[in-house]
This record gives C-alpha cells, sequence and structure tokens, in this order.
C-alpha cells in the first residue's frame, strides 16, 4: 500500500524534471497512443495541455456522432482541432446484392445527404480558423467483404503507417471465397462488372435546406477511399458553403459522370491538388473525358486544358496528375500571362516514356516549361513526371535560396540535351 507521502515524493521526482524533459516524455506518450493514453489527460493540468493538443489535433467523426460532437466540443477545444475526418458509413448489402448493379439508391443519397448538412451546421457556429481541414469519406462495411478484399475503407492505417492490411483482412487471413474469385489469399477471378459498377456508382446529394455558411474550414479533402463519387453537382454546394475555403485536395476516379452546372469561382483558393486514379485494376472501363464543373471553371467543352491554365493564374500551389497532360495546359498558357503567385507546379504527361521516338517531343515539352517557368517569378518547384506498372520518372526544378537545380529521376534514363539545359539556366536566372 502506497501511503500519501510516498505519492507525494513520487509527484516530486516528476516534477523535479525539467520543463523540456517533461514535455518530451509526454510528447512521446502521446504519439504512441497505447490503449487509454487520452485519458490520462485527467492526472493534472500540465498533462492535459500537453495530451489534448495531440487527441484533439485529428477528430474523427460518424454520422452517430454529431450530436455529441455538437454538445462536447467548446470553444477552447475547436482551436485545438485542426482536421475533422467524417465518415458516413452506408448499410450493409448481401453478396447476392453485390454483383447486382443498381441505380443510385435514394436512401444512399439521403444519409449522406443529412449527416453533411448537420456537420456544416455544426462549423458554421465555429469562428474562422487559421487551418481546418475537413475530410469526407462514404463506404459501406460490405465493400470489403465480398470481391474487392484488398481494398481499404479509410486511410489512417496507410496514411501513419500503423498496419498495413487492408480493412478486411485485419478479421482473418487468408481469405478463401471462390465465390467472390479469391483462393488461400489470392485473387484468382476478377469481379463482374456489375460489381465494380456498384462501388462506384454516384451519390446524388439531396439538401432539403440550404447549407449553412461555414468559415472556419480552410481545406477540403476527398480521397481516393472515396469510390462512390459525389455528383458535381452537389460536390459544388459544399465547395460554395466552405467560404474561407483555401485548399482542396481532391482524388477522383475515371470515368466518372457529371450534371451540367457551372458554379461561380472560388476566390479564396490558394492550393489545388487532383490526382484522377482509375480503376483498370478493377475493370476495363474505357475512360470518358472528366467534368470539373465543382471548381466553377466553364463549360467543360472548353477543354481541360483550358480550364487548368486559367484556373492556375491565381493559385500559390497547383498539381494535376493523370486528369489532363501537361502539354494540353501549356497549349492555353499564353506568354503575355503572368503567375505571379504560383510557387509550385506539377504536372503529369503520357509523353515521359522510355520511348527513343518521342525524345524530340519531350526535349520540345521540357523548353515549353522553361519558358512558362520564367513568368513564374515566385516558383520554387516545379515537376513533371508520369508513371504506371513498372516504370516512373520525374523531371524537377528546384530553387532553394540561390541555388536552382533541374534533375531527372525515373526507371530509364533520359539525357537532358544542352537546348534544355540552356532553356532552364534561363529560367533560373
Amino acid at each position: 500500500m502506497i501511503t500519501r507521502s510516498q505519492a507525494r515524493l513520487k509527484a516530486l521526482k516528476w516534477a523535479s524534471f525539467p520543463a523540456e524533459s517533461r514535455l518530451m516524455v509526454l510528447s512521446i506518450v502521446a504519439h504512441q497512443k497505447h490503449p487509454g493514453w487520452a485519458s490520462l489527460t485527467s492526472v493534472c493540468r500540465e498533462w492535459q495541455y500537453v495530451l489534448e493538443k495531440v487527441n484533439f489535433y485529428k477528430v474523427k467523426l460518424r454520422v452517430s456522432c454529431l450530436d455529441d460532437f455538437e454538445y462536447f466540443i467548446s470553444p477552447r477545444k475547436r482551436e485545438m482541432i485542426h482536421h475533422i475526418c467524417f465518415h458516413v458509413e452506408l448499410p450493409r448489402y448481401t453478396s447476392t446484392c453485390c454483383s447486382k448493379r443498381s441505380s443510385p439508391s435514394q436512401r444512399t443519397s439521403s444519409v449522406v445527404s443529412d449527416g453533411i448538412w448537420r456537420l456544416l451546421s455544426i462549423l458554421s457556429t465555429w469562428d474562422p480558423a487559421a487551418h481546418l481541414a475537413l475530410e469526407i469519406n462514404v463506404y459501406s462495411p460490405s465493400d470489403c467483404e465480398h470481391w474487392f478484399k484488398n481494398f481499404y475503407l479509410s486511410t489512417d492505417d496507410v496514411e501513419h503507417d500503423e498496419d498495413a492490411t487492408p480493412d478486411a483482412w485485419k478479421a482473418m487471413t487468408p481469405h478463401h471465397d471462390l465465390q467472390h474469385g479469391w483462393m488461400h489469399g489470392q485473387r484468382v477471378k476478377g469481379p463482374p462488372r456489375s460489381a465494380v459498377l456498384r462501388l462506384f456508382r454516384p451519390i446524388y446529394l439531396l439538401f432539403h435546406e440550404t447549407l449553412t455558411r461555414v468559415e472556419a474550414v480552410t481545406c477540403l479533402i476527398i480521397r481516393r477511399q472515396l469510390r462512390r463519387c459525389i455528383s458535381p453537382w452537389g460536390l459544388g454546394l459544399i465547395i460554395g458553403a466552405l467560404k474561407g475555403l483555401e485548399s482542396i485536395s481532391y482524388e477522383p476516379w475515371a470515368p466518372y459522370s457529371a450534371a451540367d452546372k457551372e458554379f461561380e469561382d472560388l476566390d479564396t483558393l490558394r492550393r489545388l491538388t487532383v490526382f484522377e486514379d482509375a480503376y483498370k485494376f478493377y475493370d476495363p472501363f474505357p475512360k470518358r473525358p472528366a467534368r470539373v464543373f465543382w471548381l466553377g471553371l466553364g463549360d467543360p467543352s472548353e477543354g481541360l486544358g483550358a480550364i487548368f491554365a486559367s484556373k492556375s493564374l491565381n493559385l500559390q500551389h497547383f498539381a494535376i496528375s493523370f486528369m489532363v497532360n501537361a502539354e494540353e495546359v501549356f497549349r492555353h498558357c499564353h506568354s503575355t500571362r503572368s503567375w505571379s503567385h504560383l510557387q509550385s507546379l506539377a504536372l503529369t504527361s503520357q509523353l515521359l516514356q522510355d520511348d527513343r521516338g518521342k525524345s524530340k517531343q519531350i526535349e520540345a515539352l521540357l523548353c515549353r516549361a522553361s519558358v512558362l517557368a520564367q513568368k513564374m517569378p515566385r516558383l520554387h518547384k516545379f515537376v513533371l513526371w508520369n508513371g504506371g506498372k513498372a516504370h516512373a520518372c520525374a523531371f524537377i526544378y528546384r530553387i532553394d535560396r540561390e541555388d536552382a537545380s533541374a534533375i531527372w529521376r525515373g526507371t530509364w534514363h533520359l539525357e537532358l540535351s544542352p537546348l534544355v539545359v540552356k532553356s532552364w539556366q534561363l529560367a533560373a536566372s
């Protein structure tokens, strides 16, 4: 039995450590996140101050959590939250249903719409923040129970390298489900087209009331784990409600359908990242042109190159991967324009392949990029890259203080011609 004097002595031993050492220990405890670590905030004010900042930095919410979230999160705790992961969990479906293609369900739309409307209503009461990211994900637990047992439903494990195991594999390994093409943990048969279409079908948001104005959110994140694409019309409504939005990170799947609706430009947007994934891995779908009405970028019939070239003029950081080739963007970047805000630019091009017949085209593309870089006085990083199965490459131009460098990295070698080197030297001068 520990007496009160002994307990006080132990407390004095902890207090005798320098403040920097105590902070270091508490930070390690917070980031290790052993079971029950969050309850340590009740030990004392010092522990609460350190541990709560880590505990509340990233908050994961489901629709069922929203009532408690609104009630328990005080204004003081709001200031600690910098990332909200909002997971909308859809009802499960049976093995029979997974192979039936169905039209977008009213129930799915209602669940997602009501959840998003409720969350934005809560966030509308928050004061503007220096940085608050809102990440939206929609899935059914059944998504990884039938044909797609190698799927991740969320980004948590992959993002932090805690347990890089697909969700369905955590319960049982290896999988043996011949009905769905799995034999002893290996896929031996691809999913039917109907199963893929069900997984990637669009969600049409139906808001019965106007979305309230939200000033607190500065960043919107929609990762590739959201396979059921939110319709551009609904996505435009969400973006339109986020009045403090400065950054968008969007990873859509191609192809996806769109509604014919335009939206006003986003004056506050400073960072745009779009990574278009393709589900060739699941089924050889023909690729259709992507549409981006949700960005308020005008009529897509004008071409994505013209759309993104125009949008880039007001951005500080701009990255578009696979949705459109760099040469298409450059074609609409007029030399009379100036990108006075742009600090980093990353684009992809299918020209970048190990094919000697394309060497002159690649040279012309890199030279064209250098000419445009001269119109970007604040540019400190430019990346032109390509990647696929068993191949990857990147041309990287970087300015670090007064030093400029241009390098090539890849699974295949490209000798930068004297013309390319000279053109980038001019860009750096």
